[in-house]
């Protein structure tokens, strides 16, 4: 049987160590009511993944559906899903995102296909749509992993993006003017073409994390490639062979965008914590939804470690097999939740002399438009320790030759202190001088005498729980 989201939560029930699996039975109302106990959860440093098996509208209407979120909030979770660890996820990761052709299956055997909506019985008001945020403009899909197929080369790809529920028949999706979802779109506005739009909700989070993949290929494949095993698919509603969806998927939403057809849309919380500013983005007309009998509506808290950790794994995987190119000594690559997983990037290296760093750290700002930030610290600092690493900052820096600035540079539209799309990077080198040149000695305890003690001869359990 093929990996699927059930398969997965079927997994972290059974296995301790996962981050946290927790079922709600209460009812939860899907505006505002089901991010609050999200929120209350945080507040307590608490991520765990939430079935809420009850949700109900502001009317009291019981949805047929329940509705899954917190799934990507723990790195955990991520590593259990393709057999990693939270410090290596980058390079396990890596070793996966090679391409692995999906497999046909018939419609009796593609459990998405169990309940089939096409025209007027489409009917997105169905589904328990959350709405997060106090200013956001409606309900919002968050986990919605959107396929596109290039008119030219027939290659699919896959981006999650944040679709506004308009309409019982009706969406509209915002995408990023300068990623590949918008050179496809580009595409099909030349041709005078609608452009199919395939929105996939609910599947296991390999999934989800290949459909990320920062490189531009068929990305069904890679998908493939990092579940361990082929994405299973099976013929759209729609588009018949020439379009396929995924089998195993919980919903799968088919729709096509008409060209220069825009409707305001926002404001919505973004991975900033902040609202993203309305805009116009693109209407997407429904034309069939299809969907398991029990299906879970899988839902993305915005904005938050839910959100910010789904892609955590492609970007530090990205950095690391770029860095490597320019410096072999690059160790371990660390995309922190304190600059929202996107603005802040931690390196550790082992340099070969006191130029490196600086490369590093220009290759690092130059290879995602979105980081801001990046410090390079020596490989005896551990990356995944924010206090570790300031601690480098302040011991091991003068800003005054440590400090790179790459004024007037492409950064993200997202960020609310960017003039527009133009921003300031900054690295620090926080590394301490290359052999010979000498350093002092960080402070130990002896290795022989820390393997010597075991702390629960000298204080019992039930203390330290308590500590």
């Amino acid at each position: 049987m093929g990996k699927d989201l059930r398969g997965f939560l079927k997994q972290l029930e059974e296995k301790s160590g996962s981050g946290g699996f927790i079922r709600i039975t209460k009812p939860v109302e899907a505006e505002f009511g089901i991010t609050a106990i999200l929120q209350k959860l945080e507040d307590r440093n608490k991520f765990p993944a939430v079935l809420f098996e009850n949700v109900v509208d502001k009317n009291g209407r019981r949805y047929e559906f329940p509705v899954l979120a917190n799934l990507f909030a723990a790195r955990e979770r991520l590593a259990m899903a393709i057999d990693s660890t939270p410090r290596t996820l980058a390079e396990d990761y890596t070793e996966r995102e090679k391409p692995l052709a999906p497999v046909v299956v018939s419609r009796k055997d593609a459990p998405v296909k169990e309940v089939i909506a096409r025209g007027s019985d489409v009917d997105l008001s169905k589904f328990p749509i959350v709405t997060h945020h106090t200013m956001d403009l409606g309900p919002y899909i968050t986990a919605g992993d959107v396929w596109v197929k290039d008119p030219e080369t027939g290659d699919i790809n896959c981006a999650v993006l944040r679709i506004w529920a308009s309409g019982k028949n009706q969406m509209v999706a915002n995408w990023n003017p300068a990623r590949h979802t918008n050179v496809i779109y580009r595409k099909y506005l030349e041709l005078g073409k609608p452009m199919p739009f395939v929105t996939i909700i609910g599947h296991h989070p390999a999934f989800y994390m290949g459909a990320q993949t920062k490189t531009p290929c068929n990305e069904p494949e890679i998908i493939g490639g990092v579940m361990g095993e082929p994405l299973e698919v099976v013929p759209s509603e729609t588009w018949g062979e020439e379009f396929m969806v995924p089998a195993r998927a919980e919903v799968v939403i088919e729709g096509e965008v008409m060209p220069g057809d825009l409707e305001v849309e926002a404001p919505f919380g973004e991975f900033t914590l902040y609202y993203g500013a309305q805009k116009l983005s693109n209407v997407v007309n429904i034309k069939a939804i299809t969907h398991r009998k029990d299906a879970i509506y899988l839902d993305v808290f915005a904005g938050h470690r839910d959100h910010l950790f789904m892609d955590v794994a492609q970007i530090e995987a990205a950095l690391l097999n770029r860095l490597k190119w320019v410096a072999r000594g690059v160790q371990k690559v660390y995309v922190p939740p304190s600059g929202c997983c996107r603005f802040h990037a931690y390196i550790s290296m082992k340099k070969m002399n006191d130029g490196e760093p600086r490369s590093v750290i220009a290759t690092a700002l130059t290879a995602d438009f979105r980081l801001k930030h990046v410090i390079v610290v020596d490989d005896d600092v551990d990356v995944f320790d924010e206090e570790e690493v300031l601690w480098a900052v302040a011991t091991r820096s003068q800003w005054d030759k440590d400090l790179l600035i790459l004024p007037r540079v492409v950064g993200t539209r997202l960020d609310p202190s960017a003039d527009e799309t133009l921003t300031c990077k900054a690295g620090i080198d926080a590394t301490k001088p290359a052999p010979p040149k000498p350093f002092l000695e960080r402070i130990s305890v002896p290795e022989e005498a820390l393997n010597k003690i075991r702390l629960e001869d000298y204080v019992d359990e039930n203390t330290l729980r308590g500590l």
